[in-house]
């Protein structure tokens, strides 16, 4: 297949299939050891303890300028000429977790301390020019279900940009730093894979086989140590700003996850945050019904698999984005939960799992469901408002974080019951109820999270990426004039709806912009 199914792959899965996180930890030379892996330039310093001391100080060294430059993961949408992209190693012992009791479904979850292990990974930094920076710096945990993917700077790269926010990708888990068996095997074609500029085996094999010159030192111990990894990068954008930040001042540090990564990031929230006290603030993109095991796993031994809500007594905000998609087909609806003081969740009408966006932002283009087609999709995959809601969903929790000023409350989906559950839909094939966008609610076009007819979407041996990308349907002129009268009843419904949607805190002003900018384009749809 071609390359880009790896990296759509990557960046989308459901809670199922096997995790296989090495475990057997890096011997002492590899983990200390700075051997060739930087220049003459390089900088290596430990961090000071400003945070709770439950995490450890790390080791952080850079920029590291050896080899043939950074691995960039996919979908790598670039920074403005103007902004600065370095790559840093960060080390040091990491903590292991194990349970105290059972993992209950209310999240409240009670860890101890396990196996410590030494590891030593990357993250790769994007920042701002110093008069343009906000103080906030957002952290990905970087997805690694198929390859070492950022969907989220896909999805969010231009809110970051336009706001100022800086942005650090870590290499968190053991695939992506010294590879492993992905939970979603893919075949990468050489050939496409150079057209990216990139060589298959580097995007398979994990940083130490991409490069070894540069990235050869690197060791990872298992998915256990992964959140107190996490703990210890998020400790180093602020405890060493004056490296990492290139004397940038963070105010802010706000941490994301997309699906695998949201499992992860739900885990972390219940077990780890309380007394970590890294982040400020959380957004988690795209969670299914589960969460990771404490001991790094994504299935099995565990697992917790049936509806883990977050905890409710976090005093840091969290945001939840839920595509459609995530609440069927992953599960989300069996992890449902109500607002709080510190918990907002956002279903979002007319979405998908993954979508052409997240395409586009590897092979550019306007929104157009037929780049499914470079996955094998035979129908058009969903063009709907994921992008810019997610987008509204970060400068919403930025807010909330900075003032405490709270994200708007979305309504559920509605869903018929069922095995499986179902979205609820109109005569039109739209959803009912959730967060509304005028994509959505004034169309050309119906948008969906469901997989298309025949399209295998049993997770497991079999299934189908394709299910995880949705539907656009589409509407025959006939259709469009009774909906919409003509085409200047049509835009001037579609400003009202943006107008709307922009007072309701669920777009952007910016985004609706541009939204209307296409509405306007499809005046030649009426004929």
């Amino acid at each position: 297949m071609a390359v880009s199914l790896a990296l759509a792959a990557a960046s989308c899965a459901g809670d199922d299939g096997a995790d296989e996180a090495i475990d057997d930890g890096p011997d002492e030379t590899s983990s200390s050891a700075t051997g060739s892996t930087t220049s003459t330039t390089t900088t290596t310093s430990t961090t000071t303890t400003s945070q709770p001391p439950a995490v450890a100080a790390a080791e952080v060294e850079g920029p590291i300028t050896a080899g043939a430059g950074p691995v960039v993961p996919q979908p790598a949408v670039p920074a403005p000429d103007d902004w600065v992209t370095e790559e840093f190693f960060v080390g040091g012992t990491a903590t292991g977790f194990e349970a105290v009791g059972d993992l209950g479904d209310d999240g409240v979850w009670d860890v101890e301390p396990a196996d410590t292990a030494d590891y030593r990974t990357r993250i790769l930094v994007r920042r701002p020019p110093e008069s343009a920076f906000s103080g906030v710096v957002v952290v990905e945990w970087m997805n690694v279900t198929a390859t070492e993917a950022s969907p989220d700077w896909a999805y969010l790269a231009e809110e970051v940009v336009r706001s100022g926010h800086a942005y650090v990708l870590v290499s968190v888990q053991s695939l992506g730093v010294i590879g492993g068996e992905p939970r979603i095997a893919v075949e990468i074609d050489d050939e496409a894979a150079e057209d990216l500029g990139e060589d298959a085996d580097d995007l398979t094999g994990g940083l130490v086989n991409a490069d070894p010159e540069r990235y050869g030192t690197l060791a990872h111990p298992g998915d256990g140590f992964a959140f107190d990894i996490f703990s210890q990068v998020g400790r180093a954008v602020t405890d060493r700003a004056d490296l990492v930040m290139g004397g940038l001042e963070p105010t802010t540090v706000i941490a994301i996850g997309e699906s695998q990564s949201a499992g992860f990031l739900s885990t972390y929230l219940n077990a780890v945050h309380p007394d970590a006290g890294v982040y400020d603030g959380f957004l988690v993109h795209s969670r299914g019904g589960g969460a990771a095991a404490v001991s790094g796993s994504f299935s099995g031994s565990g697992f917790v698999e049936d509806g883990a809500r977050i905890r409710t007594d976090l005093e840091q905000p969290v945001l939840i984005f839920e595509a459609e998609t995530d609440l069927t087909l992953l599960g989300y609806h069996r992890a449902r939960q109500p607002d709080t003081d510190m918990i907002r969740t956002w279903e979002v009408a007319g979405t998908a799992h993954a979508d052409a966006h997240l395409i586009r932002a590897i092979l550019g283009g306007p929104r157009d469901g037929g780049v499914g087609s470079f996955l094998g999709c035979d129908a058009p995959i969903n063009t709907g408002p994921h992008h810019e809601v997610l987008s509204a969903a970060l400068r919403r929790l930025v807010e909330w974080v900075r003032d405490g000023t709270p994200p708007p409350t979305g309504a559920q989906l509605a869903l018929v019951e069922g095995d499986p559950v179902a979205i609820a839909r109109d005569d039109l094939g739209r959803a009912v109820g959730g967060v509304r966008n005028p994509l959505v609610d004034v169309p050309v076009v119906v948008t969906t999270g469901d997989p298309p007819p025949g399209v295998a979407s049993e997770r497991g041996e079999g299934f189908d990426i394709c299910a995880l990308f949705g539907r656009t349907l589409p509407l025959d002129t006939t259709t469009l004039l009774e909906l919409h009268g003509s085409a200047d009843d049509y835009v001037a419904a579609f400003e009202a709806s943006a107008a709307a949607a922009v007072d309701a805190g669920f777009l952007l002003a910016e985004d609706a912009e541009q939204l209307v900018a296409e509405a306007e384009a499809n005046r030649a749809l009426f004929g």
